[in-house]
This record gives C-alpha cells, structure tokens and sequence, in this order.
C-alpha cells in the first residue's frame, strides 16, 4: 500500500502493476527460502528466534562472511522500509491536503516535486516516538495501521457498491460477493491482530482518533467560511482538481 500512494505519480500504470507483482513475489520468496533453509540447518528451539539470530545461523553453518552479509542486508531493507513509509505517509498527507482534508500547506510541493510539510512532520513524529519502548511502538503503530487496512477495506466495498461506474486505475476482476470472499482472511487476521493489544496500545489509538477527528471537522468548519480549493465531491469517469475547480469557477 506503501508504493499505492505514490501511483499518481506514475505515466504507465501497466509498468506499475507488473512491478508490484513482481514486488509481492520476491518479499514472499525472500522471507520463506531464507527461513526455511535456516530453520533446516539447524536445531533452534523457537524461544532462541530472537533479532539477530538469523545472522547467527548464517554465521554458524556456512561462515561469518553470509552473517555479516545478512546484517548488512537487513539495514538496507530497514533503511529502505523507512523511506517508503516516510514517502507514503507524506504523499498522503498531500492528497488529504488536495481534497481540503488537512491545510493546504502539506500540498505543496518543492522544486523535486516532494510534498515537503509532510515529510517534515513525518521525520519530526518519527523523531518524537523513537524515545519510546521498542515493543510497544511496533504494538501501537500495528494497531493503528490495522485500523487503517479496516478503513480502506470499508472504503473500497463502498465505493464498489455506491460508486461503480467511477473511473478507477485498475479493477479487481471480481464481483462485490467475490471480493468479500477474497478479502474475509486479511480483514479476520486484522481483527485478531488488534485483539492482542494492550490497554496502553488502546489509549493511544483512542487519542489518534479523537486528535484526527478533531482536526478534520476543524478544517471543514474553516472551508465551509472560505471554500476555494477544496474539492468537490468525486463525480463518475473524473476526478476534480484545485485547478479544474479554479477554471470552472473562473467567469467566462
């Protein structure tokens, strides 16, 4: 979903899907081969499966050449997992900024074409929750991102329902009936994965909801008294921008 945010600002959209296939094999192969030798070359109980003990393994059978290897290759991945969620987040913030959601200072952009407001709040959030317990900000920002997936989940079967005939991308080649079916295990295991949460997990997504709530009517309180560039609810076959709503507004 991280690369999703970013498809508008592709030219081929083909070249797009066929990446994301392909993405979606190699992370699969990636973690099952690497896990699968590992787990068969050795006699590890499940309670020794801590961080860094793949690397230990590697290390162990075949030499510490392929276990400094495997760490190197985890902090490419990491540092490379931080960048596509720092750039989806901040392409998100631009396109809730662009639909008069957020203010309009996250949708501008800098000479590269980057939304830079929201890259700045990103990194300063990132910087403000580093401080915490390891653990427990994996369990918050799991919790928070299952209720996101459960949000677009709603979002896509309203929008097959109410909005069928609206121009999309791309269409998964299967009936409402069909989709519930396909997407009934990813929304079961969201659900079972937020039932695992603790109390203090459950106190901070309340406040993200109430936080972001707040901030949401706030700034359609203010576009309702000063209404240029926000957008116009999504019409079928087109999708309005500030600059078609500024040209349709224009006397002529």
């Amino acid at each position: 979903d991280a690369a999703g945010t970013l498809v508008a600002e592709l030219d081929d959209l083909n070249l797009f899907l066929r990446a994301m296939m392909l993405g979606v094999g190699l992370v699969v192969s990636f973690y099952f081969f690497p896990l699968l030798i590992a787990i068969g070359a050795s006699d590890s109980e499940q309670t020794d499966w801590t961080s860094g003990y793949l690397a230990a393994i590697n290390s162990e059978v075949v030499g510490p050449w392929l276990g400094a290897w495997t760490v190197f290759a985890a902090g490419i991945s990491n540092i490379a997992m931080f960048q596509a969620e720092l750039s989806s987040d901040a392409f998100q913030l631009m396109g809730m900024a662009d639909r008069g959601h957020l203010p309009k200072l996250f949708s501008k952009r800098s000479r590269h074409g980057t939304p830079t407001f929201g890259l700045i709040l990103g990194t300063a959030v990132i910087v403000v929750m580093g401080v915490s317990d390891l653990d427990q900000l994996v369990e918050m920002l799991n919790f928070n991102y299952s209720l996101s997936l459960l949000l677009e989940y709603a979002a896509f079967f309203k929008l097959r329902i109410s909005r069928p005939e609206l121009e999309r991308p791309y269409r998964i080649p299967l009936n409402t009936f069909g989709c519930a079916i396909f997407f009934f295990p990813a929304i079961a295991m969201t659900l079972v994965v937020m039932s695992l949460a603790t109390f203090t997990t459950f106190y901070f997504a309340l406040g993200s909801w109430i936080t972001g709530s707040l901030v949401f009517y706030a700034k359609k309180r203010a576009s309702k008294r000063s209404p240029d560039g926000v957008y116009e609810p999504l019409v079928s076959g087109s999708v309005e921008t500030p600059a078609t709503v500024s040209e349709s507004s224009a006397p002529s």
